[in-house]
């Protein structure tokens, strides 16, 4: 998702706000309007998050423009949840207080890896790869988003789905050995 998210902010507003940051704003909205959402699979689920990680770019994106004419006037990225009456007892955890630093240092290495490895791709392949991984769009999808043929789409995706794949390989096969060398020098 930290990719998907990180390619949907542009690089203006990446200069502001981190992937993490936007991720963070999702889910809690994601929380907050749970009660909404009827589970129809996990791409669907994915499709809603992204969804609303695009509403929370665009309220970014209009923050940033409206500070830029007045400065006197600040937003918090993360809104506090509103209170739910209909809150059940087990709902009392809230969603922040269950990602510990840890999780989130390796979430953000892997999301940095796997950006690394897409970024690596040529231009033709990069959004093919990204669309139907990141995005979980189907082939027709992506062919009527990018104006091609369905078995171009399938050509491009399966092309950088294995050039995507051994980059990533290669790029998480020199973070272990860096790792284990350095901890071999301690």
């Amino acid at each position: 998702m930290l990719v998907a998210i990180r390619s949907r902010m542009g690089a203006e507003l990446q200069r502001h706000l981190a992937p993490e940051d936007v991720w963070q704003e999702t889910l809690l909205r994601a929380w907050q309007a749970r009660s909404g959402f009827t589970w129809s699979g996990a791409p669907a689920f994915r499709r809603w998050l992204i969804t609303i990680a695009d509403h929370c770019i665009a309220d970014q994106r209009d923050h940033a423009h409206a500070q830029k004419r007045d400065r006197s006037k600040t937003r918090p990225l993360v809104t506090a949840p509103a209170s739910d009456s209909s809150a059940r007892p087990n709902d009392a955890a809230e969603p922040w207080s269950s990602t510990s630093p840890s999780r989130i240092a390796v979430a953000r290495e892997q999301a940095e890896k796997m950006a690394e490895a897409l970024d690596s791709l040529p231009d033709d392949l990069r959004e093919a790869v990204r669309l139907r991984l990141f995005e979980e769009l189907q082939i027709d999808e992506i062919a009527a988003r990018l104006r091609l043929g369905e078995s171009a789409v399938r050509h491009r995706f399966r092309r950088g789905a294995e050039l995507y794949r051994s980059r990533l390989r290669e790029l998480l096969r020199s973070t272990t050995l860096g790792e284990a060398g350095a901890a071999g020098e301690a």
